[in-house]
């Protein structure tokens, strides 16, 4: 179905809404299955290198078990002796023979997968058999025509070949003085133990594990969908043999090799693409089902939503066609019957109306009517607002006032404390306050503190009267004087000792020990930038600096922190203002670039288990009849 200019808003609608679900389907379930196909794939080669790291260790102990029990025969003196006198030119006693078919004997009698074992005499053309049938010498004849066969480069300590049902394991001893070969040992192993271990390795049924010898030759394996003697298999184990690789993709199929004891042995897994596949089958399924499912959501959705999305535009189409301020009262009537209004194109008629409903100002006065009545409520609620601070102080007063009468005046301290605090926080009409000020704050905040903490602080202010009269911003110590009870002095035994000192300097660092923060690019003269109810003075003198420090005897700042919080206040400004933190001594370091210059704010030192100190950098203003003076 074609949709033409002419189709209403409500067909646009759903059938958009309808391809955009159905694309959203599509792409969900498409990126789910890349998603799913990556992670089986990562977990499939992290699972098979696993697999192949443990397969590989195990074989080794096997290795490692059977050139023990070969050497053993070397080691022990009695048995290298017997072979030697064997070996000889000279005739043999038959007791020689005895031991070694004895010594034979018990190592079958000690491995369940031993079938037989031969040691070949290599100079005298003889072979000592000892099964579990029985032992014989024989004549060695065609019975090394294997052996022989086997490149002369290659190692003879240990040499897997399989034949038939049989893995037989051959290794080859030396005269010591001349290197001459002497004698030729084997053991008959039933690979069913081996089998064993490949099965409790194998995941899937398409997965093959192959065990190869050091020729390439097919030793044992667990079969899936390829064979150990396909030439791509041979080609793939010489390959990654050579190139030293542990793991390939090549053909459709994952390759994992491993070499064993130094390439006695060589792992060789495979596991098919298609295994990936055939997992993927039910989430794809899955995806499928869902996706229908969806799309059929998807298509009931947009009908709904489309309706209930174009219903009022039809219906305010309707009326727009329609409506007068004549005839306003009519549009109740109109709307029952909105039902046998027709339309054709909603967004045409809305167009065609806008003219008309201009003119119709009726509701633009009744709005703008009820805005003057909501404007004069929000005033109203906004003097109530400035009411509470104080009937919060006069309850304050009221509360201390029956505190005295009854003789309670811990509680008479504490209230008047309190609503002091409150007044002085809450109070909002000026920006720039005397020193003086501040420190009454102070011995009121401290004051309520000693109450909780029995009387621990302690606050000295050490400064002269003329500081005592200099304007700095409001509440600018108050953040600083928190971090010392909150992180220096609450941790700390004992009293608790702050010293707040105050003088006039005329250089901005002269009486700073640590370096003070931001940069030295601000203007020395730019005067004060922060807002006040006072007009400041056109007329300023040479201006000096104002240093406050505070001090504590917490247990301090570690340096690694301390070097956080040095470069957390070398931020710039603006930085500063667009961050969460708003409180603290970041926050006071941006008051002061921004009310006095970049080269002003704060500075920091601490030792450890000693104290903390607080430098605040500032213009020393004085207030002079209603105006700021810069001294």
């Amino acid at each position: 179905m074609k949709l033409g200019k002419k189709a209403s808003i409500r067909r646009r609608l759903f059938f958009g809404v309808l391809l955009i679900s159905i694309l959203l389907v599509v792409s969900v379930t498409g990126v789910a299955v890349s998603i799913s196909y990556k992670t089986m794939k990562d977990q499939l080669i992290a699972n098979r290198r696993m697999s192949a790291r443990w397969l590989q260790d195990r074989l080794t102990m096997e290795v490692e078990d059977y050139s023990d029990q070969f050497y053993s025969y070397e080691v022990d003196k009695n048995t290298k002796a017997d072979l030697s006198a064997w070996c000889s030119d000279a005739s043999v006693d038959y007791t020689v023979l005895q031991r070694l078919i004895t010594s034979m004997n018990e190592t079958i009698s000690m491995d369940s997968s031993l079938n037989s074992m031969e040691i070949y005499n290599l100079i005298k053309d003889e072979v000592v058999i000892a099964k579990r049938s029985g032992a014989s010498t024989e004549e060695t004849g065609d019975k090394l025509e294997l052996w022989e066969q086997r490149n002369e480069q290659l190692q003879t300590n240990l040499v897997f070949r399989r034949v038939e049902n049989e893995i037989i394991l051959y290794h080859e001893s030396y005269r010591f003085s001349d290197k001459t070969p002497l004698v030729l040992m084997t053991m008959h192993v039933r690979p069913y133990d081996l089998e064993d271990i490949l099965e409790d390795i194998q995941t899937t049924e398409d997965e093959s594990i192959y065990i190869y010898n050091d020729e390439y030759q097919y030793i044992d394996a667990v079969q899936g969908t390829t064979k150990p003697e396909d030439e791509s298999l041979i080609a793939a184990v010489m390959r990654m043999d050579e190139e030293t690789a542990a793991e390939m993709y090549l053909d459709g199929c994952f390759y994992f090799f491993r070499d064993v004891a130094g390439g006695k042995l060589k792992i060789l897994m495979v596991v098919p693409d298609s295994t990936i596949v055939a997992a993927l089958k039910d989430t794809l399924t899955a995806g499928f089902l869902l996706g229908i499912i969806a799309i059929l959501i998807s298509s009931l959705g947009a009908l709904l939503f489309s309706g209930m999305f174009t219903r009022p535009i039809i219906r305010l189409s309707a009326m727009m066609r329609t409506i007068t301020i004549e005839d306003f009262p009519g549009i109740l009537e109109q709307e029952k019957d909105r039902n046998r209004i027709a339309g054709k194109d909603e967004i045409s008629i809305l167009q065609n109306s806008f003219t008309r409903m201009l003119e119709r100002n009726k509701e633009l006065i009744e709005q703008e009517y009820q805005a003057v009545l909501e404007k004069r409520e929000a005033q109203i609620r906004a003097l109530q607002a400035q009411i509470n601070p104080h009937f919060m102080y006069n309850t304050l007063q009221v509360i201390g006032g029956m505190a005295l009468k009854k003789d309670v005046t811990e509680v008479y301290h504490m209230t008047t404390a309190l609503s002091d605090i409150l007044r002085y926080s809450l109070n909002f009409s000026e920006d720039m306050v005397m020193i003086a000020e501040e420190i009454q704050y102070f011995t009121s905040y401290i004051m309520i503190q000693n109450e909780r903490f029995g009387n621990k602080i302690h606050l000295t202010v050490k400064m002269d009267e003329k500081v005592r009269q200099c304007l700095i911003p409001k509440l600018i110590l108050q953040p600083i004087l928190e971090n010392s009870l909150e992180h220096g002095l609450s941790q700390r035994s004992g009293d608790w000792e702050i010293v707040l000192t105050g003088e006039i300097t005329d250089e901005v660092s002269s009486k700073m020990t640590g370096e003070l923060t931001g940069k030295t690019t601000g203007d020395p003269n730019s005067g004060l930038t922060g807002k006040t109810n006072k007009n400041p003075s056109s007329e300023l003198s040479s201006a000096q600096d104002l240093l406050l420090t505070l001090s504590d005897n917490g247990i301090g700042i570690p340096k690694e922190q301390l070097d956080r919080i040095r470069q957390t206040l070398e931020e710039d400004t603006e930085q500063t203002l667009k961050s969460e933190a708003h409180i603290g001594l970041r926050n006071v370091n941006a008051r002061l670039r921004l009310n006095y210059g970049e080269k002003y704010g704060v500075a920091i030192d601490s030792e450890w288990e000693k104290g903390t100190t607080v430098r605040v950098q500032m213009k020393a203003v004085l207030r002079e009849e209603g105006n700021y003076s810069l001294i």
